[in-house]
């Protein structure tokens, strides 16, 4: 992991919050979109239980897998072999890049924001806010950690806080300059 690699995964997590508020608009976690949305069995529950609450969709189902082919794409492209580390790796990412693209699709929807308006009483479906942040992140992050535990070692701590920094950096930045030129949007 360096700089460069993590600053690409920042611009993908963006772009996916991009391409998510033009689909779903103000109603966030596929509240109006067509899609599927099994009720029963075992693995809604789970998936139910695992996600805070959040109900499991096939537009989610679509993009996380999206998502988790787009993180192997180094494997097919020949430069990276697989293996039960590297795999630990991609994991981890997922896990940062989910967190992140979630908190960027909040920042830059017009219908919402962090600073001039209130998420954690706007955005419903993170229904536990810890301080600023959904409940869910703080798992998200810890997780992505523990992942890796098996791998720990100086050189990993350091590639995954590098990671971990760009994207925090990252954040912050399209915080700020996305909370200073945004305008009211009538809700």
């Amino acid at each position: 992991m360096n700089i460069l690699h993590a600053l690409y995964l920042f611009i993908f997590s963006l772009l996916l919050a991009f391409f998510e508020v033009q689909i779903e608009g103000k109603d966030g976690w596929a509240a109006r979109l067509p899609t599927w949305r099994p009720q029963r069995g075992w693995y809604a529950r789970f998936y139910k239980k695992m996600m805070g609450g959040k109900e499991l969709t096939g537009y989610h189902i679509g993009v996380f897998g999206l998502v988790f082919l787009f993180l192997h794409y180094p494997f097919f492209a020949g430069g990276i072999l697989w293996s039960v580390e590297e795999e630990l790796w991609v994991i981890s990412t997922f896990l940062l890049v989910s967190v992140v693209w979630d908190y960027l699709w909040i920042i830059i929807n017009p219908h919402y924001g962090v600073i001039r308006r209130r998420p954690r009483h706007d955005v419903s479906w993170h229904r536990v806010w810890w301080g600023p942040f959904p409940r869910d992140y703080y798992f998200g992050v810890l997780f992505s950690a523990l992942v890796l535990y098996p791998l720990w070692s100086v050189q990993v701590c350091r590639e995954w806080g590098i990671l971990l920094g760009v994207l925090a950096a990252g954040t912050l930045v399209t915080l700020l300059v996305t909370e200073s030129v945004r305008g009211d949007v009538q809700r």
